[in-house]
C-alpha cells in the first residue's frame, strides 16, 4: 500500500480494519486489514495507534 506523502514511514501491526480513499462501488481503494503489518506515514500511526488500532512492530 502506498500513501501520497513524502513522511517518514512507521512500521505497525494492525488490530483492527480500516479502509481509506475513494471508493469504486462500495470498494475502498486502500485497505488496512487485522494483524496484518503495514508501513504508514508517521502522523497516520500515531492516530491508528492512539484508537488501538495497531500497535509498532
Amino acid at each position: 500500500m502506498s500513501f501520497n506523502t513524502d513522511e517518514s514511514t512507521v512500521s505497525l501491526r494492525m488490530a483492527g480494519y480500516m479502509s481509506y480513499g475513494p471508493t469504486t462501488d462500495g470498494i475502498p481503494s486502500h485497505v488496512l486489514r487485522n494483524g496484518e503489518t503495514y508501513d504508514v506515514p508517521q502522523s497516520e500511526a500515531e492516530w491508528l495507534l492512539s484508537a488501538d488500532l495497531a500497535e509498532l512492530v
